[in-house]
Protein backbone atom coordinates (compact mmCIF):
# COMPACT_ATOMS: atom_id res chain seq x y z
CA UNK A 1 0.00 0.00 0.00
CA UNK A 2 1.33 3.27 -1.14
CA UNK A 3 2.11 4.97 2.61
CA UNK A 4 1.49 8.31 1.23
CA UNK A 5 -2.41 7.57 0.20
CA UNK A 6 -2.17 5.85 3.91
CA UNK A 7 -1.38 9.20 5.56
CA UNK A 8 -3.71 11.33 3.83
CA UNK A 9 -6.39 8.98 4.45
CA UNK A 10 -5.87 8.84 7.53
CA UNK A 11 -5.67 12.45 8.28
CA UNK A 12 -8.91 13.43 6.25
CA UNK A 13 -10.53 11.25 8.56
CA UNK A 14 -8.93 13.07 11.59
CA UNK A 15 -9.76 15.90 10.71
CA UNK A 16 -13.49 15.14 9.40
CA UNK A 17 -14.05 13.45 12.94
CA UNK A 18 -13.10 16.66 14.23
CA UNK A 19 -15.24 18.77 12.52
CA UNK A 20 -18.54 16.89 13.83
CA UNK A 21 -17.41 16.66 17.46
CA UNK A 22 -16.83 20.35 17.51
CA UNK A 23 -20.54 20.94 15.63
CA UNK A 24 -23.58 21.25 17.31
CA UNK A 25 -25.73 19.42 15.15
CA UNK A 26 -28.66 20.27 16.78
CA UNK A 27 -28.92 23.62 18.96
CA UNK A 28 -31.42 24.05 20.84
CA UNK A 29 -34.05 26.21 20.00
CA UNK A 30 -36.13 28.90 22.37
CA UNK A 31 -38.88 31.24 21.94
CA UNK A 32 -37.86 34.85 22.04
CA UNK A 33 -38.95 36.46 25.37
CA UNK A 34 -39.54 33.17 26.80
CA UNK A 35 -38.06 31.74 30.40
CA UNK A 36 -36.41 28.43 29.67
CA UNK A 37 -34.85 25.92 32.36
CA UNK A 38 -31.57 24.01 31.86
CA UNK A 39 -29.96 21.71 34.16
CA UNK A 40 -26.81 19.27 34.48
CA UNK A 41 -27.52 15.80 33.74
CA UNK A 42 -26.34 13.39 36.75
CA UNK A 43 -24.41 16.43 38.53
CA UNK A 44 -21.98 15.14 40.96
CA UNK A 45 -22.85 15.60 44.72
CA UNK A 46 -20.56 18.12 46.66
CA UNK A 47 -19.93 20.26 43.12
CA UNK A 48 -20.33 24.01 42.32
CA UNK A 49 -20.85 25.14 38.45
CA UNK A 50 -20.24 28.14 37.38
CA UNK A 51 -22.69 29.40 34.23
CA UNK A 52 -22.64 32.10 31.30
CA UNK A 53 -23.74 33.24 28.21
CA UNK A 54 -20.75 33.81 25.41
CA UNK A 55 -23.42 37.06 24.16
CA UNK A 56 -26.42 39.26 26.05
CA UNK A 57 -29.56 37.52 24.28
CA UNK A 58 -30.73 36.74 27.98
CA UNK A 59 -30.22 37.55 31.50
CA UNK A 60 -29.72 34.09 33.97
CA UNK A 61 -32.15 34.27 37.21
CA UNK A 62 -31.02 31.76 39.38
CA UNK A 63 -27.96 31.19 40.88
CA UNK A 64 -25.45 30.22 38.63
CA UNK A 65 -23.45 28.25 41.43
CA UNK A 66 -26.35 25.56 41.31
CA UNK A 67 -27.04 22.45 38.84
CA UNK A 68 -29.47 24.25 37.52
CA UNK A 69 -30.88 27.83 36.06
CA UNK A 70 -33.53 29.54 34.25
CA UNK A 71 -33.07 32.13 31.59
CA UNK A 72 -35.21 35.16 30.06
CA UNK A 73 -34.73 35.98 26.77
CA UNK A 74 -34.68 39.12 25.26
CA UNK A 75 -37.46 39.50 22.44
CA UNK A 76 -34.84 39.83 19.48
CA UNK A 77 -34.34 36.70 17.38
CA UNK A 78 -30.36 35.91 17.16
CA UNK A 79 -27.80 32.77 18.77
CA UNK A 80 -26.30 32.67 21.75
CA UNK A 81 -24.11 29.68 23.52
CA UNK A 82 -24.84 28.94 27.19
CA UNK A 83 -21.73 27.64 28.90
CA UNK A 84 -20.99 25.48 32.31
CA UNK A 85 -18.18 23.70 34.25
CA UNK A 86 -17.77 22.08 37.34
CA UNK A 87 -15.68 22.76 40.36
CA UNK A 88 -15.87 19.36 42.80
CA UNK A 89 -15.63 19.39 46.48
CA UNK A 90 -11.68 19.26 45.99
CA UNK A 91 -11.45 22.24 44.12
CA UNK A 92 -10.66 20.53 40.51
CA UNK A 93 -11.92 22.08 37.61
CA UNK A 94 -13.83 20.22 35.06
CA UNK A 95 -14.24 20.78 31.25
CA UNK A 96 -16.82 23.79 29.58
CA UNK A 97 -19.82 22.53 28.55
CA UNK A 98 -21.19 24.18 25.80
CA UNK A 99 -25.00 24.47 24.35
CA UNK A 100 -25.81 26.61 21.09
CA UNK A 101 -29.26 28.47 21.40
CA UNK A 102 -30.96 29.82 18.61
CA UNK A 103 -33.78 32.33 19.99
CA UNK A 104 -36.41 32.48 16.86
CA UNK A 105 -39.25 34.66 16.69
CA UNK A 106 -42.61 33.75 17.85
CA UNK A 107 -44.97 32.08 15.33
CA UNK A 108 -47.63 34.51 13.20
CA UNK A 109 -51.01 33.34 11.65
CA UNK A 110 -53.41 35.20 9.38
CA UNK A 111 -56.34 34.82 6.90
CA UNK A 112 -55.52 35.54 3.49
CA UNK A 113 -58.85 37.49 2.89
CA UNK A 114 -61.49 39.13 5.37
CA UNK A 115 -64.91 38.29 3.02
CA UNK A 116 -65.72 35.44 1.31
CA UNK A 117 -68.21 34.42 -0.75
CA UNK A 118 -69.99 31.36 -0.82
CA UNK A 119 -68.06 28.46 -1.91
CA UNK A 120 -64.60 29.94 -1.42
CA UNK A 121 -62.44 28.06 0.79
CA UNK A 122 -60.49 30.21 3.77
CA UNK A 123 -57.07 30.40 4.20
CA UNK A 124 -54.55 30.57 6.96
CA UNK A 125 -51.35 31.98 6.29
CA UNK A 126 -48.67 30.94 9.06
CA UNK A 127 -44.86 31.92 10.19
CA UNK A 128 -42.73 30.10 12.10
CA UNK A 129 -41.58 26.52 12.87
CA UNK A 130 -43.94 24.14 12.05
CA UNK A 131 -46.10 21.73 13.25
CA UNK A 132 -48.47 24.53 14.20
CA UNK A 133 -51.46 23.95 16.68
CA UNK A 134 -54.05 26.70 16.07
CA UNK A 135 -57.04 27.90 18.05
CA UNK A 136 -59.63 29.78 16.12
CA UNK A 137 -63.77 30.19 16.50
CA UNK A 138 -66.38 29.57 14.18
CA UNK A 139 -69.64 31.66 15.19
CA UNK A 140 -68.39 31.56 18.47
CA UNK A 141 -67.65 27.50 18.73
CA UNK A 142 -63.95 26.56 19.45
CA UNK A 143 -62.14 24.44 17.33
CA UNK A 144 -58.45 23.29 17.26
CA UNK A 145 -56.17 22.32 14.94
CA UNK A 146 -53.30 20.32 15.32
CA UNK A 147 -49.69 19.06 13.58
CA UNK A 148 -50.33 21.58 10.42
CA UNK A 149 -47.42 21.63 8.58
CA UNK A 150 -48.32 23.72 5.49
CA UNK A 151 -47.80 27.41 5.79
CA UNK A 152 -50.71 28.39 3.81
CA UNK A 153 -53.70 26.33 5.22
CA UNK A 154 -57.42 25.98 3.97
CA UNK A 155 -60.08 25.53 7.18
CA UNK A 156 -62.44 25.19 4.67
CA UNK A 157 -65.52 26.92 3.57
CA UNK A 158 -68.20 26.74 5.97
CA UNK A 159 -70.07 30.01 6.15
CA UNK A 160 -69.61 32.23 9.40
CA UNK A 161 -67.58 34.19 11.24
CA UNK A 162 -64.13 33.64 12.00
CA UNK A 163 -61.54 34.46 14.46
CA UNK A 164 -58.05 33.22 15.21
CA UNK A 165 -57.43 32.99 19.28
CA UNK A 166 -54.19 31.03 19.56
CA UNK A 167 -51.06 30.20 17.34
CA UNK A 168 -48.40 27.76 18.67
CA UNK A 169 -45.09 26.30 16.78
CA UNK A 170 -42.19 23.90 17.19
CA UNK A 171 -40.52 26.60 19.33
CA UNK A 172 -43.38 28.74 20.74
CA UNK A 173 -46.29 28.52 22.98
CA UNK A 174 -47.00 32.38 21.80
CA UNK A 175 -50.31 33.43 20.10
CA UNK A 176 -49.09 36.44 17.94
CA UNK A 177 -50.87 37.47 14.63
CA UNK A 178 -50.87 39.64 11.58
CA UNK A 179 -53.02 42.02 9.92
CA UNK A 180 -56.49 39.72 9.46
CA UNK A 181 -57.14 37.94 12.80
CA UNK A 182 -60.91 37.58 11.75
CA UNK A 183 -62.64 36.64 8.37
CA UNK A 184 -66.33 35.92 6.97
CA UNK A 185 -68.11 33.23 4.55
CA UNK A 186 -70.95 35.19 3.14
CA UNK A 187 -74.21 32.10 3.22
CA UNK A 188 -75.36 31.03 0.21
CA UNK A 189 -77.40 33.27 -2.17
CA UNK A 190 -80.51 32.03 -3.17
CA UNK A 191 -81.47 31.40 -6.91
CA UNK A 192 -82.70 34.64 -8.38
CA UNK A 193 -86.77 34.44 -9.89
CA UNK A 194 -87.54 36.72 -12.40
CA UNK A 195 -91.17 37.66 -12.33
CA UNK A 196 -93.07 40.26 -14.35
CA UNK A 197 -95.10 42.96 -12.15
Amino acid sequence: MNKKLFFTGIFVLTFVANIFAQSTANPDTVCVGSNTYYKIRQAAAGSTFTWGLYRSGGTIETTSQSDSIRISWQNTAGTDSLWVFEINNAGCKGDTAKLTLVRVAKPSAEFDKATLCFGEELNINFRGMPPYKLIYTLNGDTLTQNGITQNRYSIGGTPGTYRLVQVSDKACKENTFGGQSSAIIGEKLQPLQIIHD
